[in-house]
């Protein structure tokens, strides 16, 4: 449903259709292109200027790309599952609040309830057995609008949720809520439909009840149980019964409602099917908002984090559930991504991964430059990378990284669990730069324990760093179900109650069951804020004007480092080093040290200088802008002198890829 991204396939449809085949006929129905070619149809129609004319692929897609944090993409279809006239005006303030034309909200608003309709009649056309309905960031309203749609026109059809929405409490709490959901598969989806799927073809409901109740974290309904629970003494085992509350005591009524506990019990690598990508490349050959977008190849090589589950980042909002890392094998990855561009002649790539696997380097990557495809690779990364493993990234095809740099200080990084420093971030970014690989981070603050000065040593030397990709923006983090620090109030946040917008996208629920539904939840800002925040934005603004005209590279000539700084904001400038002992000393610095560090780097090494020399050498580097000093520790910033400028890529950039990491 929308508002799934239409510039490449969707991963769950694809891995679904793939492990149901060739058990079950699949068909994937992808209503986030019907949609799109419903708004383009308007734009092509409508008088220049006007409200509809601006109903273009491009709106589709800042509503999917910017929308879900003010739930923008539920909002414009709350009149299609309500019936409401007029988008209301709480909805047109968060329009505005992103800077989407509330006028344009309002046309997409009164579009969606005839989608929704023509959507339900061409599923119900193919006559399926089951529909499942996928949802991830803005899709739930959506695929309730359609489904209510469909229960009325096929109400033999047994229809099932999954998805992000749907992990954990939030699943429980949409089946409670939306009789025409009548199963809920929670968590990866590949096994407990499979095994819902065998349930459902015993044909007596008995029996699928039975199985139903064997399946880890299923939600379903049981219209036959008379007896059991007595105060959650019985079988099978729920959470809750009927409306919206919990487990009242009683025995269960007709349509008792179930949530079966989740288990541990994760599928590995090696059951990762490949992603049945057909269904997506067909449809949009034939469709017109194929010539407004470029479209990419969806690639799943690992599923979890392997930091994570060692050290859930803590503002990470995945699932312990689900954090425990797995992989393909490394021939399997690069068979199925050729296959792939084989298959469907599209060279850009865009992976799932939250993370990518390390043996990839000196295994998936060499292979995929051997090759020889001029492939464009979006890939998640760690940021602790070595210059080796970043040309490798490259001569592998990959163009555009997410590495998780979040901050450039240590101490909002010990904050978050993230196991890198400020220094060492710096040398990521550095070394990326000079591999020419585009690189996606947003600067988070708003931390408990961050202090107002550690940001300030960032700000006052920012203008050092106008020569690397700047961050997108700089943003508070959000408090999200399932990160440390909603599972831990006493970390810092423990007033917190479900974004406002959920009650209006939800008006008939409940307190706790809004509680149950939301991702994201309101909570006092903590950390920075005021002055210092809005110096920190200021400074990433002139960076990110400054960055296309600025360079700092360096160039080894007989021994002498000859440094060049062409920085936006900084006079011209060019320095050489031609002591022997401070062109080792400048190398050891690449991946940042104290002036200690630096020391015993050198009298390992077999240089004799003083004890005093190493921090004055340091600090002669810094008068001149040459490295950048964090919590004692000092980083060079040159990149080589004739590395590759930063290429551009026609993968789907931030939001695509996974906003609020």
């Amino acid at each position: 449903m929308p508002w799934h991204l239409v510039t490449a396939p969707n991963g769950a449809a694809s891995v679904l259709a793939a492990a149901l085949a060739p058990d079950h006929e699949v068909t994937t129905y992808y209503g986030s292109i019907s949609f799109a070619e419903r708004m383009l149809a308007e734009a092509e129609t409508a008088p220049e200027g006007s409200a509809e004319a601006r109903l273009l692929p491009e709106s589709y897609m800042y509503v999917a790309e910017e929308g879900f944090t003010g739930g923008i993409g539920e909002w414009l279809f709350t009149g299609a599952l309500y019936g409401t006239p007029r988008l209301p005006a709480e909805a047109a303030e968060a329009c505005a609040a992103i800077g989407f034309a509330p006028d344009v909200a309002e046309q997409i608003f009164r579009l969606a309830p005839a989608f929704a309709a023509d959507a339900a009649d061409a599923i119900a056309a193919g006559r399926p057995d089951v529909v499942g309905f996928t949802t991830t960031f803005s899709q739930t309203v959506p695929a309730l609008a359609v489904a209510r749609r469909l229960r009325a026109l096929a109400p033999h059809v047994t229809i099932v949720f999954g998805g992000s929405n749907c992990d954990g409490p939030m699943g429980a709490a949409l089946h409670r809520n939306f009789p025409e959901i009548d199963y809920v598969v929670r968590r990866e989806g590949e096994a407990p439909l499979r095994a819902l799927l065998d349930a459902l073809a015993e044909g007596d409901p008995g029996r699928t009840a039975l199985q139903a109740s064997r399946i880890p974290g299923l939600c379903w309904r049981d219209e036959s149980v008379q007896g059991g629970c007595g105060g959650c003494g019985g079988s099978p085992p729920h959470e809750g019964q009927g409306g919206s509350g919990g487990c009242g005591g009683s025995s269960p009524r007709k349509r008792t409602v179930w949530a079966n506990p989740e288990d541990g019990r994760l599928p590995g690598g090696g059951d990762f099917p490949p992603m049945d990508q057909d269904a997506y490349f067909e449809r949009l050959e034939t469709s017109p908002v194929a010539d407004y977008i470029q479209p990419a190849l969806m690639m799943e090589t690992a599923r979890g984090c392997w930091w994570g589950e060692r050290h859930h980042c803590t503002f990470c909002g995945l699932s312990d559930m689900i954090l425990p890392f797995r992989s393909k094998a490394p021939e399997r990855v690069v068979g199925e991504l050729l296959a792939g561009v084989g298959r469907h002649q599209v060279l850009d790539v865009l992976t799932t991964d939250n993370i990518v696997d390390r043996t990839y380097f000196d295994t998936v990557f060499p292979a995929l430059e051997e090759s020889g495809l001029d492939l464009r690779i979006m890939y998640e990364v760690k940021s602790d990378l070595t210059p080796a493993q970043a040309r490798a990234l490259r001569g592998a095809g990959v163009v555009q990284v997410q590495p998780g740099i979040e901050n450039l200080h240590s101490l909002p990084l010990k904050l978050m669990r993230k196991g890198v420093t400020g220094t060492g971030n710096i040398a990521t970014l550095r070394e990326l730069q000079g591999q020419g690989l585009t690189v996606l981070w947003n600067y988070l603050v708003g931390f408990p324990g961050e202090t107002d000065a550690c940001y300030r040593e960032v700000i006052g030397q920012i203008p050092l760093l106008h020569h690397l990709q700047p961050p997108l923006g700089a943003h508070r983090i959000a408090l999200e179900r399932f990160n440390p620090y909603f599972d831990h109030p006493d970390m810092g946040f423990a007033e917190r109650r479900p974004r406002a917008w959920y009650r209006g996208v939800f008006p008939g629920l409940g307190e706790a069951d809004l509680a149950d539904v939301a991702y994201l939840f309101e909570t006092p800002d903590h950390g920075i804020g005021g002055a210092v925040l809005a110096a920190l934005k200021a400074a990433f603004g002139v960076w990110r004007d400054a960055y296309p005209r600025s360079s700092l590279t360096h160039r080894s000539v007989r021994g002498r480092l000859h440094l060049y700084d062409r920085r936006a904001g900084r006079h011209a400038a060019d320095h050489v080093l031609d002591d022997p002992a401070e062109v080792a000393a400048y190398a050891a610095l690449a991946r940042g040290r104290s002036p200690e560090g630096l020391a015993r780097h050198l009298s390992a090494a077999g240089w004799r200088v003083g004890a005093a020399w190493p921090a004055a050498f340091v600090d002669d580097l810094a008068a001149l802008g040459l490295v950048y000093r964090e919590s004692g520790r000092a980083v060079t910033l040159s990149t080589e002198h004739d590395a590759t400028a930063v290429r551009g890529t026609a993968v789907p950039t931030p939001a695509m890829v996974g906003a609020g990491t």
